[in-house]
């Protein structure tokens, strides 16, 4: 079954980039004039030619990728998660599970959103992508308190999805600090309209009112509008003694109750691991052009191959024995460069699947390292990761 999957994912990225192909003129430069010749120019130049005299020019191969504006890129990155995942939909009780990092029930990306770093908010791209969100399944997104916000809640709310999203107490600056809340295990809902208003009903009605800061972002106050009813739910767990945790959330009591709360955050996984993996095994931290345009391709290219390895690995067979000290998972370092070879050269799936099930590596629980911040820079094209 897992070599009849590989078959598939492939026959599924190959037929998106045919798709895109048949639609290039919507996404050049100049429509009428972009890759009217049929030029042999690709990916790797020297590698993929084999070092022949036939390889194109650095300089050919540079023209011929800004004919495609970043957009195409962008459709073929969600071409092929949309239809991944008729292939393999991995849900929870009914529910698609997503987080702004990760998640452990599907560890691909289904959107991403690329930010300058001086227009850099976290927010702002989260609500982006919930508003261009159209997949029709029932989805829960889970989040830490980074995304804590009245705005982020009512996004999630008139698109229709459900949230799991982390809060900061109810003696911190955080949201539930302006209500009268016990300090001690609750569940409870949070019903309130917002406003900017300073009246004497507003002000003397604190219960009924939560006025917002000019500086507080909030996408559906103007003019025409100027208080915004919203409801959600609020649930304060006990950790131990003297530690909680608080979520927001708008899932039924019913069917949500405390502990499976507690157990739906706790299946978000770290992001390090996601981004670690995606920033040194597919090489995002390399990239060749020094263009903002050039930058996106390459983003987007590793986007897509990090989601065919990272589908590949989730249907790959992991066969250990009993008697192990760790837990094993496949090596996605070594599966990475065998599904490079795949997409390159093709090659018999039953034969690729066991090679990447050959390599594992062992799970090690609650290994924490710092984290070491260094500018990067882009890499000339004739440079090779090791």
């Amino acid at each position: 079954m897992a070599d009849f999957f590989l078959s598939n994912l492939k026959s599924t990225l190959d037929n998106c980039i045919t798709e895109l192909d048949e639609i290039h003129s919507m996404f050049c430069r100049n429509p009428e004039s972009d890759f009217t010749r049929n030029r042999k120019v690709s990916n790797e130049i020297l590698d993929f030619f084999e070092h022949s005299l036939s390889a194109p020019s650095k300089s050919a191969f540079t023209q011929q990728r800004y004919k495609l504006l970043p957009e195409g890129w962008d459709f073929l990155f969600h071409s092929f998660i949309n239809q991944c995942r008729t292939l393999s939909d991995n849900l929870y009780n009914g529910y698609r599970l997503l987080a702004c990092d990760g998640s452990d029930v599907n560890k691909t990306y289904c959107d991403f959103l690329v930010q300058g770093k001086k227009k850099l908010h976290e927010r702002s791209a989260l609500n982006t992508m919930i508003d261009r969100c159209s997949d029709p399944v029932r989805t829960i997104l889970m989040a830490d308190r980074a995304y804590e916000s009245f705005n982020t809640f009512a996004h999630l709310i008139r698109k229709g999805m459900y949230f799991v999203i982390r809060m900061k107490d109810i003696n911190s600056n955080g949201i539930l600090s302006a209500y009268d809340l016990p300090d001690s295990e609750f569940d409870t809902h949070i019903r309130t309209t917002l406003t900017r208003r300073h009246t004497k009903e507003t002000l003397g009605n604190p219960n009924t009112y939560t006025i917002l800061q000019p500086s507080t972002d909030f996408d559906f106050l103007d003019e025409n509008c100027m208080y915004y009813d919203i409801e959600f739910r609020i649930v304060r767990i006990r950790l131990d003694n003297v530690t909680y945790i608080r979520i927001a959330n708008n899932l039924s009591e019913e069917e949500f109750p405390l502990e499976e709360i507690n157990k739906l955050y706790r299946m978000r996984w770290s992001e390090e691991t996601s981004f670690r993996e995606l920033k040194y095994t597919i090489s995002l931290i390399n990239w060749h052009s020094s263009k903002y345009d050039g930058i996106l391709q390459e983003i987007n290219a590793r986007m897509i191959l990090y989601n065919f390895c990272e589908l590949v690995t989730s249907h790959a067979l992991v066969k250990t024995s009993k008697n192990t000290k760790h837990a094993y998972k496949i090596n996605f370092a070594i599966a990475v460069n065998i599904c490079r070879a795949y997409l390159k050269h093709g090659g018999n799936e039953t034969e690729t699947m066991l090679l990447i099930q050959k390599y594992l590596t062992p799970v090690r629980y609650n290994r924490k390292y710092p984290i070491h911040l260094r500018p990067k820079r882009n890499r000339d094209f004739m440079y090779r990761v090791a």
